[in-house]
């Protein structure tokens, strides 16, 4: 150190200043880098100091630290509530003109850019409840706004394009107004994920689900309802379909007639489409034309066998096909019929040696593409279900289930009174149960005068029957 630079230290003010400036050199910024782990399960420290009375706390003012989930912000009260994955307890700190917020890299930012779901790196005065800092973890991932993810509930995984996550067992799920049980979320949301690692620590719903519910659909039992471009499904007697918030485009058809209709679904809310004005005709029909190869194919039409030597009429509207041959990979597509003269040709491709089953009999699930001349998609709605999906169980549930049948059962107990549907269709009152059958599911109840709620469950394909009770609805607010 040179002889200028000690004799400039001998004046206090510059003494001052320089040590100042190797303290602030010293002082960790709140971005994170050095902070604990989620799933380190590092807890905050006890203050050691005792309370000498009023302190106003500055930026770098600290005893604690942590890796939490913001849970909640609360403006009013200036208040910040946490939840430390590791361990599932959540904590409040309240927060003032000193507190700092900084993004990932460490610049400071301002609180409006920090959201629920969001992991932070915290700093705060344990006893006095004070956060100093925080800042958004730079440890931490974010997959933003998918619907390309598939949940499996039994394994607590989620797959996201082709990465597999595990979800925490403290996994917070929020959906912009209000927090979320995991089991609502619905695979036709479109969802944010964050997380550090190969967990999930947080869920934020993007774009949630309403509801969509046929009032005078007598003409169209037994026909098809299609929700824009991508969602099928047959049509019940009573059904609600879980669809994704938005407008779409409904088509209806059933017994040679077709319905056009714009729809606008609200999500977490009931949207009616009252098709009960539509008046019956003599149903429209076109002459179908098919060509099967292989030439020994066996088509079925809406789960009936077809002789396709020559042309077959059909009503108009949608329909199913199915093509099986041995040897060749079966084929369901569907087919929308809307001309009086129409061909269709079916190409078969053979099995290769890793297709070990052949599909014998007509299939009647939705999760079949429709036909490429039709320029639409299909999704998957389970149309195949058991024989209580139909009117006549509305009022028979309850003595049914006092039967013994041949195979195991899925009951729902609670909330009593509500109505119950499995993917759509009407199952029964609750208490009530249906047929079990392994896979993912929506269970949605509903209950005049309350919110419409739905619940994803996995079944699996173990022996015995299951349970599942859910929480009360709440009442609808005016």
């Amino acid at each position: 150190m040179n002889k200028h630079f000690l004799d400039l230290l001998k004046n206090k003010s510059v003494r001052a200043v320089f040590i100042a400036f190797c303290g602030a050199l010293m002082i960790p910024s709140c971005s994170g880098r050095q902070s604990a782990d989620p799933a380190s399960g590092v807890q905050p420290r006890e203050e050691t100091e005792s309370d000498t009375g009023f302190i106003l706390y500055g930026t770098y003012d600290y005893d604690s630290e942590d890796s939490p989930v913001l849970v909640k912000k609360d403006t009013e009260q200036k208040t910040l509530t946490f939840l430390n994955t590791a361990i599932g307890k959540r904590y409040t700190l309240g927060y003032d003109g000193t507190t700092e917020f900084y993004d990932k890299y460490g610049k400071m930012i301002s609180l409006e850019q920090i959201s629920e779901g969001d992991i932070l790196n915290v700093r705060f005065v344990k006893n006095k409840r004070h956060l100093t800092c925080a800042g958004l973890s730079s440890d931490a991932w974010v997959k933003p706004g998918t619907d390309q993810y598939i949940i499996d509930n039994v394994k607590k995984e989620v797959t996201i394009g082709t990465d597999i996550y595990k979800i925490s067992d403290s996994v917070f799920c929020y959906s912009g107004r209000e927090e979320l049980l995991y089991q609502e979320l619905n695979s036709v949301d479109v969802l944010s994920f964050s997380g550090v690692g190969t967990t999930v620590y947080s869920i934020v719903v993007d774009k949630g689900h309403g509801y969509l519910r046929l009032s005078g659909q007598e003409y169209f039992v037994d026909g098809w309802i299609e929700v824009g471009t991508k969602y099928i499904q047959k049509i019940t007697e009573e059904m609600l379909l879980t669809v994704p918030e938005g407008t779409y485009n409904i088509v209806v058809s059933g017994s040679g007639m077709r319905v056009d209709r714009s729809v606008t679904i609200k999500s977490g809310l009931e949207t009616v489409l009252d098709l009960s004005g539509i008046q019956p005709e003599k149903p429209k029909e076109g002459l179908v034309l098919f060509s099967l190869t292989p030439s020994d194919a066996t088509l079925y039409i809406d789960g009936e066998k077809a002789d396709t030597s020559a042309g077959i009429k059909l009503t108009y509207g949608l329909h199913q096909l199915m093509c099986s041959a041995e040897g060749y990979k079966t084929v369901t597509r569907y087919l929308s019929v809307g001309e009086e003269n129409a061909g269709v040709s079916i190409v078969l491709e053979k099995e290769s040696a890793a297709d070990t089953s052949v599909q014998t009999g007509p299939d009647t699930g939705e999760g079949d593409k429709k036909d490429d001349t039709d320029g639409k998609d299909g999704k998957d709605n389970n149309d195949d279900k058991d024989s209580n999906d139909s009117k006549d169980d509305k009022d028979q549930s309850q003595a049914s289930d006092q039967t013994t049948s041949s195979y195991d059962k899925v009951y729902i107990n609670a909330p009593a009174g509500a109505e119950c549907y499995l993917d759509g269709n009407y199952a029964g009152v609750v208490p009530c149960s249906f047929k079990k059958e392994a896979g993912s599911h929506v269970i949605t109840l509903s209950m005049s005068g309350y919110n419409t709620k739905s619940y994803t469950v996995s079944v699996d394909s173990s022996a015995g029957d299951v349970s599942y009770s859910f929480a009360d609805l709440e009442k609808t607010t005016k």
